[in-house]
Parts: structure tokens; C-alpha cells; sequence
């Protein structure tokens, strides 16, 4: 897995060079701009939808376009959720965090233009694929949603506002499914649709995708906890005041739940047949990840 995985990171960090070297930016914001393009990342969205769309049958590098979108849709989120208004982060993939070494206002204008780009990234890869069971209307209209006012933008506001609110796992459930599992489900969706998937498997890979994410994202309260700034490349510690699955459960309560959230997500694709074996493999990738 790990060879697959490296992989298909290649094939997006590729594209993603390649993305920043057309990018007809000003001077003053080409830099932040190939910075949040270039900089290390797991790539976890853009492998998972060029898993999905292998299992269909779609060449990875089919897909390399519509995964950099995914990839910079979540390096948008991430130079919006480091701000000063909102995380205050001092590090982000071992580096400075983009507002603290651009400004503010060079972070948000890169983050805002990662995300509109990405949009016309999608629409280029449906063209070159042609997907005759999906329209182009749907295959935007999954992505905008994960991304919209009932996606990331509102787990972002409802996490931001969580503080001193009740603990309840339905409260955590509905931040995480927003604020990380839409785009894991778009990201897989959109690679089903690009390749072409039938309705009945795209449904099972949806419930694949959104447990998958929600493991993941217990991950990461567990990592906030145990891990350190050198190990993660990005800050710890900063979800002390905030709902989150650790707080609820506690460490072992929460990788119980992810192991969990791994297996159902396991049980959703069993039918998928042999091609489908990648994504199995990212699903335990995913809930023992260390960093």
C-alpha cells in the first residue's frame, strides 16, 4: 500500500507543480500561491478519489486533475482554518504557516484563488473523461456542496463556536462530517463519476468515504493529544478548548471508535470486488496513520 500510495501522491504532487508553474498570478501573490500548491501534504483526497476511480476501471493519471482540485480545495480550508481569526497556527506541513510568512491578506486572496481554480480543474477533467452516467451539473454540484454553507464552511463555524457547549457525540458528529467527511465524500464521489461509476456503487462508496473520514478525523484529535509540532509539522494542542472526540471518549475510546468507523467503512465496499482492494488498504492507512 504504501508503494501504491506513494504512487498516486506523485502523480498529484506533479500536477500540482505543474498547476503552479501556469499560474498566471502577479508576482506579489505567485509565491504564496506555489507555496500552499507545493508544500508536502499526505494527499489523502486526491489518492482516495484516483482509488475510487480505479476500482471502476479509470487510469489514475485520468484523474490527476480533478485529485489536484481536491487537494487544493483542502490547502484552502487549511490557510483559512491557520488564521489569526480563527486557529492562530504558527506551523502547517513543517513550515510557517502562510499568513505569518505572506500576511493575511496575501493567505486569504491564495486560499479564495485555490478554491476558485479548483472548480475549473473538475470541469476540464469531466471534458477530457466524458462520463456518459453523470452530467456536468452533478459532478460540480457534489464538489460545491461538500465545500458550501452546509459543508466545510459550516462545521468550520460551528467547531469556531464550540467552545464551553455540551459534549455530545451528535454535536462532534455533525462538525466533523461538514468540517472534514465532505470532502472526503466529494473526493470520492466525483472520482466514482468521473470514472463513470454506477449509482448502486457510488452509494456504497459514499458510506465508505464518510466513515473513512470521520476515522480520520478522530485520528487527528488522538494526534493533537499524543503527538508533537516535529512529528506532525503543524501545531498540537490547539483543540484544548474545543469539542473533540478525545474529550468525549478519551484516547483508547477514541481509537476504539475509529477502529470502528475503519471496519464499517470495510463493510460498505466488500462487494466491490478485487479493484476495490486499494481502498481497503488506504481504510487501515488511514486508522493507524501516525502523523
Amino acid at each position: 500500500m504504501n508503494d501504491y500510495f506513494a504512487a498516486r501522491r506523485a502523480l498529484i504532487d506533479e500536477a500540482l507543480r505543474n498547476i503552479a508553474q501556469r499560474a498566471a498570478a502577479p508576482k506579489i501573490l505567485a509565491e504564496p500561491l506555489k507555496r500552499a500548491l507545493t508544500s508536502p501534504g499526505k494527499r489523502v483526497r486526491g489518492v482516495l478519489m484516483m482509488a475510487v476511480g480505479e476500482s471502476a476501471g479509470c487510469k489514475p493519471e485520468k484523474l490527476a486533475d480533478a485529485a489536484a482540485a481536491m487537494e487544493m480545495i483542502h490547502a484552502s480550508s487549511l490557510i483559512l482554518d491557520d488564521l489569526p481569526a480563527m486557529d492562530d497556527a504558527l506551523l502547517r506541513r513543517g513550515q510557517p504557516t502562510l499568513h505569518r510568512e505572506f500576511g493575511e491578506d496575501l493567505a486569504i486572496l491564495a486560499a479564495v484563488a485555490l478554491l476558485n481554480h479548483s472548480y475549473g480543474l473538475v470541469a476540464k477533467n469531466y471534458a477530457a473523461l466524458n462520463p456518459r452516467q453523470w452530467t456536468m451539473q452533478q459532478v460540480i454540484k457534489r464538489v460545491v456542496d461538500a465545500v458550501g454553507w452546509d459543508g466545510t464552511i459550516a462545521g468550520e463555524a460551528i467547531d469556531l463556536h464550540s467552545e464551553g457547549s455540551h459534549l455530545d457525540f451528535d454535536t462532534l458528529e455533525i462538525i466533523h462530517s461538514r468540517k472534514t467527511g465532505a470532502l472526503f465524500v466529494a473526493a470520492a464521489a466525483v472520482g466514482g463519476m468521473l470514472a463513470n461509476m454506477s449509482p448502486a456503487a457510488l452509494g456504497r462508496i459514499e458510506i465508505f468515504a464518510k466513515n473513512l473520514g470521520l476515522a480520520f478525523q478522530i485520528t487527528d484529535d488522538i494526534l493533537d493529544v499524543i503527538g508533537t509540532p516535529e512529528h506532525l509539522g503543524k501545531d498540537v494542542g490547539k483543540d484544548a478548548d474545543r469539542l473533540t472526540f478525545v474529550k468525549l471518549a478519551g484516547v483508547e475510546g477514541a481509537k476504539k471508535l475509529s477502529d470502528e468507523l475503519a471496519e464499517t467503512s470495510l463493510a460498505a465496499i466488500a462487494n466491490l470486488g478485487p479493484n476495490a482492494a486499494p481502498l481497503r488498504d488506504l481504510a487501515i492507512l488511514v486508522r493507524d496513520r501516525t502523523r
